[in-house]
């Protein structure tokens, strides 16, 4: 015969194996690791292109430090792409004030800082990582990653070195391990201009994305570290979400 505390005890051990069944449920349910990359450079390189034009939209949200001369800024962000050169960032404040809003169409482009006055407009020089030439271009992808001719090439460690090429000058170069790209550079009159550092590829959707993001300036004293916290692939975007603000200034 059980006594009454046994019966308790069995209880008590039962409840905490139904808990972690609970939690084991969860890790079941979880995203699965991205398939690996193929070998072979042009493949690999093909794989990385093809991964990229399945994704038309995206919508991230992310926390971002920004690194200057004697400074460091936390904000959070939104980031919204609609492919191949619609593209909004706007960065926030802890209480949901967003202090820079920078929006790409076509070739024109707005920024806007809603809580400048007229004496504080040039602090949007600030924010130039933000653009769509350094952050814009971990995310439009096509050419604005792959500019020219692009060749591969087998590198240590099991990666695949890419170099881009528009007639003589070098544009870009990219690193690419078995989950993805790893670190790409661009080049300005043949020295390097920004460095972008991809790392925690996970599934994202049906689509393989990166989860941190380090923008880096070889020729300045300017860094970015982005944290992604969410990820939506392919979301309906409507025309709404890109038009400037009222108080947006036109870049000349």
């Amino acid at each position: 015969m059980i006594s009454r505390r046994g019966a308790a005890r069995r209880r008590r051990r039962g409840g905490g194996a139904c808990i972690v069944a609970l939690l084991l449920a969860g890790c079941a349910t979880s995203a699965p690791p991205p398939p690996a990359l193929p070998d072979a450079p042009d493949a690999r390189l093909a794989a990385v292109r093809a991964r990229e034009d399945e994704v038309r939209t995206l919508r991230a949200r992310f926390a971002s430090v920004a690194r200057l001369p004697g400074a460091e800024r936390s904000a959070d962000g939104v980031l919204l792409v609609a492919k191949p050169d619609r593209f909004r960032l706007r960065l926030m404040l802890p209480f949901g004030f967003t202090v820079f809003d920078y929006l790409n169409v076509g070739a024109r482009t707005w920024t806007a800082l809603p809580l400048a006055d007229a004496s504080q407009r040039d602090r949007a020089g600030e924010f130039a990582p933000f653009s769509r030439d350094d952050l814009g271009q971990a995310f439009l992808r096509g050419p604005h990653a792959f500019p020219g001719q692009c060749d591969a090439a087998p590198a240590p460690g099991g990666r695949v070195w890419v170099s881009c090429r528009e007639g003589d000058e070098l544009r870009r170069t990219l690193s690419i391990d078995r989950d993805g790209i790893v670190e790409e550079t661009s080049y300005a009159a043949g020295m390097p201009r920004l460095v972008i550092r991809y790392a925690d590829y996970r599934a994202a959707g049906a689509a393989s994305l990166p989860f941190r993001i380090t923008l880096d300036y070889p020729q300045g004293t300017q860094s970015v570290d982005i944290t992604i916290q969410s990820y939506e692939v392919n979301p309906t975007l409507t025309d709404a979400l890109f038009r400037p603000l009222a108080d947006a200034v036109p870049s000349p």
